[in-house]
């Protein structure tokens, strides 16, 4: 059965907001009583996120490289498997009663040797009608018995493995006497029915098993030459020709499965899988060890994965994890501007002006009058306050001011307080270096098919940055070339006095278009802007949109 599991997940480069918001509405989806839904993460904590995670005593969501559909999404789990040792007789009845064509044959670790499907076990059925009355048979008694559901009279053999000469004794002793002529004894299996004089002829030959058909027995006198003579006996209920049957049906599965077989790792991509099925009917998954997960087939590829998403802190494919386009999306919760956003089904979609994605889950609590923990409030709190840079910022609504009393009430913190600690905590460049700088809260968009990419950064006070320009700088160019960008800039924002700086690389004509005071190449002075959302890149788009 396949696995289904929900990620709630924030956008690439994850800040407080997006993570704090995804771990909230995990909390919260879990205590409507939905199952498998889990907080996630598409990118590496930043400072910032990292202080409040560890000041609130909470692991952080699970990381996630990206969630295109894998073997392990897909696989049919608790697949019907046999074990080498299994008749063949077993598996043929097996896949009748369950209505399947292809089963793994698996050795005593659970690690397939092979597989067995409805057009190998017909291919072998054929070859083995080549003789009227004889076949070579590889088996073992237990295997025999186990088909036949026979007694065991006398035990020689046990669980050696043999290749018998399989005769059917339906004749007179001497037409029977010359039949085994030659032949060697201790690989010859004998079948045959009440016919006394067969059965004494069988066992004074020395043959390794005799089978007598339809539930006879041995005379006592017999017996004791059976058994002076080392002749397993064993007595079959049905008739010679359904025993005869039945006796090329105890092969052990293990030795005549396909050795040559499908397989894939857990982590294989779905998209990679659909290309291999020629030939197969089924890709079986191993773990690390090698041993069998489940299976996957053409069926199971044709299905949606088992991964549900559902959206913070934004709604446009360039910000999602990778693969996001690939699973279903069950719902959104964003403050930020409709992207290029699209689905099959419909979903939950909530996208409202307000300061913070965290205002909106902890507005989910309250209308659904379901309590919080202290410490998700914290969280929420955190959110707040890192995306509205303590109701600063310019998208701060009468919306968050309320959330903020309420959370505070029931995460027992202080905003300001706690506010002031967490801006504390990350304000210093050198210590985030140039890369962590930059990446930690960077965002890539698109307008008419150019890509414009903005990191955000908060300091107090701008002298850390002058001495840290040219490395920034040098960061921002790394990301043009590496991300397609036709602009990368970088928005640092001081706190204290709520006015930033633009540190830009981008095209000449981009370059000239930017409509803020320049202080010198490459920095622009933009005051009283501290929201990227609100401030910078509805410009942003604007000149892209004009431009191309």
């Amino acid at each position: 059965m396949k696995k289904e599991i929900t990620y709630v997940i924030g956008h690439k480069n994850p800040d407080t907001d997006s993570i704090c918001s995804a771990m909230g509405l995990a909390e919260l989806k879990s205590a409507e009583g939905h199952e498998s839904v889990l907080a996630a993460r598409a990118g590496d904590l930043n400072p910032q996120t990292s202080f409040i995670l560890d000041y609130l005593k909470q692991a952080p969501p699970i990381f996630l490289r990206d969630v295109y559909p894998k073997a392990t999404d897909v696989m049919t789990r608790g697949v019907l498997s046999v074990s080498e040792a299994a008749p063949l007789q077993k598996v043929m009845e097996l896949m009748k009663i369950k209505g399947i064509r292809f089963v793994p044959v698996l050795d005593k670790a659970g690690r397939p040797s092979g597989t067995l499907t409805l057009m190998d076990i017909a291919k072998r059925h054929i070859d083995m009608t080549d003789a009227d009355n004889v076949s070579e048979v590889d088996s073992a008694l237990p295997n025999i018995v186990a088909t036949l559901r026979a007694d065991v009279l006398l035990d020689f053999l046990g669980a050696l493995p043999v290749r018998f000469s399989v005769y059917v004794g339906a004749m007179g002793e001497v037409s029977f006497l010359d039949m085994l002529a030659g032949r060697k004894p201790e690989r010859l299996a004998i079948i045959v029915g009440d016919r006394a004089e067969i059965q004494k002829a069988a066992i004074e030959k020395g043959v390794r098993l005799l089978i007598v058909s339809g539930g006879f027995s041995l005379n006592s006198g017999l017996m004791e030459t059976a058994r002076l003579n080392k002749v397993s006996v064993i007595v079959s209920p049905h008739d010679s020709a359904t025993t005869a049957l039945l006796v090329r049906l105890s092969t052990p599965a293990g030795l005549i499965c396909a050795k040559a077989f499908e397989k894939a790792s857990s982590d294989e991509l779905v998209e990679d899988l659909k290309h291999r099925f020629t030939g197969t009917d089924g890709i079986i998954v191993l773990d690390d060890a090698g041993v069998m997960l489940g299976v996957v087939t053409k069926s199971n590829i044709l299905e949606p994965p088992g991964i549900n998403l559902i959206l913070v802190d934004h709604n446009e494919m360039s910000q999602a994890i990778d693969g996001a386009d690939k699973v279903n999306i069950l719902g959104v919760v964003d403050h930020h501007r409709i992207g290029n956003f699209h689905t099959v089904n419909p979903i939950t979609f909530i996208c409202e002006p307000v300061g913070s994605t965290s205002t909106l889950v902890a507005e989910l609590y309250m209308r659904k009058g379901i309590e919080i923990r202290q410490e998700t409030a914290g969280l929420l709190l955190a959110g707040v306050i890192s995306d509205t840079v303590m109701l600063k910022s310019p998208t701060t609504t009468d919306r968050d001011k309320r959330v903020i009393q309420w959370l505070e009430k029931n995460s027992m913190l202080d905003f300001n307080a706690f506010g002031t600690e967490i801006f504390n905590s990350t304000s210093s460049l050198k210590k985030r270096g140039p890369s962590g700088a930059v990446n930690d809260d960077y965002k890539v968009f698109e307008a008419k098919g150019a890509r414009f990419g903005v990191g955000q950064v908060e300091t107090v006070g701008f002298g850390e940055f002058r001495d840290e320009k040219a490395r920034l700088l040098d960061e921002l160019l790394k990301n043009m070339d590496a991300k397609k960008l036709r602009l990368s800039s970088l928005l640092v924002t001081d706190i204290v006095y709520g006015t930033s700086l633009l540190l830009a690389v981008g095209e000449r004509k981009v370059m000239s278009n930017l409509n803020y005071p320049r202080v010198e190449d490459n920095l622009f002075e933009l005051k009283g802007v501290i929201s990227r959302k609100k401030q910078v890149v509805p410009h942003l788009l604007d000149v892209f949109g004009r431009l191309y």
